[in-house]
């Protein structure tokens, strides 16, 4: 079972565009590893807290679709507003077949 989701890649960067993202309701996010460069990206808020409270979300290896193509993603961190039920941020790793993470 792949579990598959949309990302887009983002513009602008720093503390008060990821303020302006999360009130136009995305959460922004960053994949990281592998061959390429960080990349910094947004995703839909709701469609992913509801991916994360799915169990096989957090452990198996996903498919991601950036820009048209898509590549295979690990979760590797979640942040959380302390008290609301909002995504601050979250992380995923780039994963190779044929390379060790």
């Amino acid at each position: 079972m792949t579990i598959e989701f949309t990302a887009f890649a983002r513009t602008a960067e720093g503390r008060g565009a990821s303020r302006r993202m999360r009130r136009a309701g995305k959460a922004p996010g960053i994949v990281y590893g592998g061959a390429a460069a960080p990349t910094p990206i947004e995703l839909d808020h709701n469609a992913l807290f509801h991916a994360l409270r799915n169990e096989t979300f957090h452990s198996s290896v996903l498919t991601m679709k950036l820009d048209g193509a898509a590549m295979q993603v690990l979760l590797r961190d979640v942040q959380m507003h302390p008290f609301r039920n909002e995504i601050l941020h979250v992380d995923f790793q780039r994963v190779e077949a044929n390379r060790k993470i």
